[in-house]
């Protein structure tokens, strides 16, 4: 039930960023699934290898992909669904706990946050980048576009 209720969550709140982000509103269901599925897959990998930067990297690779796909089939900037999409992994808590225990003076736990936070940083930015250098011709909408034009 807590799965359903965080995909549930993770709709919702991709949705509202997008609403925040200023994206066109034809797009905001596609942006919703898009972040709902993005945090299923991160959901599923860190359930099977208990690793948060595994789970980190795949789900941002998968989100790059979908925004990707997303982007040929309704001739629209990859960014826009990149972005929204991406918001559920950006390790916001961590920067906020790094930042408390920082000025409340836990030097050390302040460091070990840190350092989590700037993996999970890195996780992200490796997935996007190895989604960008996909060519084209892996994307479905992009091949049935171009036969179409043809």
């Amino acid at each position: 039930m807590t799965v359903l209720l965080q995909l549930i969550a993770s709709f919702i709140g991709t949705i509202s960023f997008a609403i925040v982000f200023d994206t066109p509103k034809k797009y905001y269901l596609y942006c919703g699934i898009i972040g709902s599925i993005g945090w299923g897959i991160y959901l599923v990998v860190l359930h099977l290898t208990d690793s948060l930067l595994i789970a980190t990297f795949v789900s941002a690779l998968s989100l790059i992909y979908m925004a990707r796909e997303a982007s040929f089939g309704l001739r629209a900037p990859v960014t826009i669904f990149l972005i929204c999409g991406i918001f559920c992994l950006v390790p916001g808590l961590g920067v906020y706990q790094f930042a408390y225990e920082f000025f409340v003076g836990d030097s050390l736990h302040a460091a070990v946050v840190l350092v989590k936070v700037i993996q999970i940083a890195i996780a992200i930015a490796l997935g996007i980048t190895f989604g960008y250098e996909l060519p084209p011709q892996c994307f479905f909408a992009y091949r049935r576009r171009k036969k179409l034009e043809r």
